[in-house]
C-alpha cells in the first residue's frame, strides 16, 4: 500500500471511530434522560418507548440549538 492510500485508510477509520464514538455519547445521553424522565414520573413502568422517543427528540434539540449558535 503507498504511503498516500495508507494516510487515506488511516483518516477514514479515524473518522469512523470519532462518529461512532459520538454516536455512543449521545445513545448514553438519550438513555440517561429517559430514565430521568421515567424517575420524574413516579417510575411507571410501561412508557419506555414514550420516555425513549422524548429524551431523543430533546437531545436532538438541543443539539440543533447548539449546531446553530
Amino acid at each position: 500500500m503507498s504511503k498516500e492510500n495508507e494516510m487515506r485508510a488511516t483518516g477514514n477509520l479515524n473518522r469512523k471511530s470519532s462518529a461512532e464514538s459520538m454516536d455512543q455519547e449521545m445513545r448514553e445521553q438519550i438513555e440517561k434522560r429517559a430514565y430521568e424522565i421515567y424517575e420524574a414520573r413516579g417510575a411507571e413502568p410501561g412508557h419506555e418507548l414514550e420516555d425513549w422517543v422524548r429524551a431523543e427528540s430533546e437531545m436532538m434539540q438541543q443539539t440543533k440549538l447548539h449546531r446553530a449558535a
